[in-house]
């Protein structure tokens, strides 16, 4: 008995390591609050806590942080993000108007935890901004986060989308495989693919209600496009069918291209302006040429052609 007896780690050891497993694993230590969990007084955590922070293999990777607002301690891992780029990050998410704002708040204070403390001030004024998204139903952070699953397992669900016509139910019932997820324009949307309609973009905050089937579906492998392989066609909306077109531009270039993906200039004009060619879908494209007023004309296709000019009439006609 008095061999395993001295075979025991000190009180103060095992204190110590489980101290430190918790600021590993993102815990935050409040010292009075150590203290009455430990059985020790204030001063004994300081003091373990002085350990760690002295520890060479520690301290070559990592730091201990104090937020002065909350009154507890952290770990700051040397090698993780820093405040410059967590600043542009927030800057982003806010920009994309896309989160609710409890969700914009609740990642805000996720990100500030990574910041070293005497920087953490920068990050919540974050918190007190006039934000205004999109109409969202404050759910997206948990549909993401599902969508992710169903596109890792291949699961195939039930789910219920409202479309975009406002004078009708456009309440639809739908079933796929959602395979591909990402970001654009104001919001998210995820590629769902069905052996009934083939491959689809839907907008994610459209997906009224959802539910797993117990159905096995193969996807082709051809039709496992990624967000990135989307967002190289457009920007814009992705309804309608993939098409050339060409048109002639009249204002920055760039303006246009930037817009318009996987285009490029074939010509400049003696007018000033560009001749610009690609393949995008044709509803996102036609909408961003009917804002663009007489700074685009387009050449070809004549049924892109006949479109626009269909659009423009009807409006013209609301002004007689």
């Amino acid at each position: 008995m008095a061999g395993d007896s001295e075979k025991k780690l000190p009180k103060s050891l095992i204190r110590i390591i489980d101290i430190l497993m918790r600021l590993l694993q993102g815990e935050r230590i409040n010292s009075d609050d150590a203290a009455q969990t430990y059985k020790v007084n204030q001063r004994t955590i300081y003091r373990d806590l002085q350990i760690i922070k002295e520890n060479p293999v520690f301290n070559a990777h990592y730091r201990i942080q104090f937020d002065w607002l909350e009154k507890n301690r952290f770990v700051i891992n040397d090698e993780k993000i820093s405040t410059k780029e967590v600043l542009a990050i927030i800057q982003i998410i806010i920009g994309t108007r896309s989160l609710s704002k409890n969700e914009i708040d609740s990642i805000i204070k996720d990100l500030r935890r990574v910041v070293v403390s005497e920087d953490q001030y920068k990050i919540d004024k974050f918190l007190k901004i006039n934000y205004l998204p999109v109409k969202t139903n404050g759910k997206l952070l948990d549909y993401i986060e599902m969508f992710t699953k169903f596109i890792e397992f291949q699961s195939e669900i039930e789910f219920t989308y409202q479309g975009s016509p406002p004078n009708s139910d456009t309440k639809r019932l739908r079933r796929g495989i959602p395979i591909s997820l990402y970001f654009s324009d104001l919001y998210f949307y995820v590629l769902i693919f069905s052996e009934e309609k083939g491959s689809r973009v839907y907008r994610l905050d459209r997906i009224l209600s959802y539910e797993l089937t117990n159905k096995s579906v193969n996807v082709p492998r051809e039709k496992w496009e990624d967000g990135t392989s989307i967002r190289n066609f457009t920007y814009l909306l992705n309804g309608g069918r993939k098409s050339y077109f060409k048109i002639k531009y009249r204002g920055y270039p760039w303006t246009a291209l930037d817009r318009l993906p996987n285009s490029r200039i074939v010509s400049h004009e003696s007018d000033g302006s560009v001749i610009i060619e690609g393949y995008l879908y044709v509803q996102g494209l036609k909408h961003w040429i009917l804002g663009q007023g007489d700074y685009v004309k387009v050449l070809e296709p004549q049924s892109l052609i006949k479109e626009v000019k269909t659009e423009l009439l009807k409006t013209l006609n609301q002004y007689k």
